[in-house]
């Protein structure tokens, strides 16, 4: 699991290192890293994310926001929100399945999150 993490901070670095406009990660791995790093949270916050993994649930908010789940655990998965009515339409028939969001990232101490998703 160690290794899997570091592989893809490695490509995470170089996505950005050659100018990529968005954080390619998985959603597996972002959680990984939340668990393990206590400045995990830095490392995310404000950045356009291009966030890959199973979207395990979409659930209202408490002000009716629609919050989904990424990942492989609701437990540790990360916490999406979306940018519109039109993303959420559009992914809602998507739970189940492994999907690809572009958000950008929140800050969070407790659980990795990001916001402002839309499906592409």
């Amino acid at each position: 699991m160690k290794r899997a993490a570091c592989l893809a901070l490695a490509f995470v670095i170089t996505s950005t290192a050659f100018g990529a406009t968005e954080l390619k990660t998985s959603a597996a791995a972002m959680a990984s890293q939340y668990a393990s790093d206590a400045d995990a949270a830095s490392k995310y916050t404000d950045k356009r994310l291009a966030l890959t993994g199973k979207l395990l649930s979409l659930d209202s908010g408490l002000t009716d926001n629609v919050i989904g789940k990424l990942g492989e655990d609701s437990d540790t998965a990360v916490r999406v929100t979306f940018a519109d009515k039109a993303s959420i339409d559009k992914i809602r028939s998507r739970i189940g399945q492994t999907v690809t969001l572009h958000c950008v990232g929140a800050f969070s101490t407790s659980y990795p999150a990001a916001t402002d998703c839309k499906v592409k």
